[in-house]
């Protein structure tokens, strides 16, 4: 499946695609791999350099540049959490779930979504999650400020159907399992791409900010979301 990156690579830029070595780690770790990153290949960064960022690698590339690099002439960010996500408050929700599911689908036998359910469990109590709690001390350390001479473009959803289960939808299966007035804004349609809601993923003092009716995968994939992205990054280059 195609993304930004084959776009950019088809019309000639040179591209560096990165996945974090801890996804669930501190991010202050990931800011030191995306900084080792930059520097085994700032040969290639001669005329800048534009950050392309997933999910939390919003914030990553964020924290990069309070170091200040000036080679950074851009920063596009698709579907970060910049006020945080409240998908760590879930947890106690979790084997409810489960119970939910063991009686939706007859075809899974009971050990396995239990062992699924404890790998879920165990994501949304580590560390990196946890710092993306609205109010973490990652966030009241984090600058709200741009730097100068960096374009900036955030992207968010607003189809929080991440995953289905036959029938049952993500937003669905919430509805029955957290009580209604504690249903995040993450899992409702038109508020959320089920890992982020769309005011999250405003980036404050962003040059233009767009959403679209994707969740927190598609928006990766998504045509309309692709031609626009690169629609800006040529202009900008």
């Amino acid at each position: 499946m195609a993304t930004s990156f084959d776009d950019l690579r088809e019309r000639g830029f040179p591209a560096l695609t990165w996945s974090q070595g801890r996804p669930a780690g501190p991010i202050l770790a990931a800011v030191e791999e995306l900084t080792a990153l930059v520097r085994a290949y700032e040969r290639y960064a001669e005329a800048g350099m534009l950050f392309i960022c997933h999910s939390r690698g919003g914030l990553i590339a964020r924290k990069y540049l309070e170091s200040g690099d000036d080679r950074v002439r851009g920063v596009i960010t698709l579907g970060s959490p910049h006020r945080g996500t409240t998908l760590a408050r879930w947890a106690g929700y979790v084997y409810p779930a489960a119970l939910l599911l063991n009686r939706i689908i007859e075809s899974y036998r009971r050990r396995e979504v239990l062992s699924a359910v404890q790998r879920i469990c165990q994501f949304l109590t580590s560390t990196g999650l946890k710092e993306l709690l609205p109010g973490s001390s990652f966030f009241a350390d984090l600058k709200e400020e741009r730097q100068r001479n960096t374009f900036y473009l955030s992207f968010g959803g607003t189809n929080p159907d991440i995953f289905r289960i036959k029938s049952l939808s993500l937003h669905e299966l919430a509805a029955r399992v957290i009580p209604g007035r504690l249903i995040p804004d993450e899992v409702r349609v038109g508020y959320g791409d089920g890992l982020v809601s769309a005011a999250s993923s405003v980036l404050s003092y962003a040059d233009e900010h767009r959403d679209f009716h994707v969740h927190h995968v598609q928006i990766l994939l998504d045509r309309e979301v692709r031609e626009h992205l690169v629609r800006r990054v040529e202009a900008l280059l």
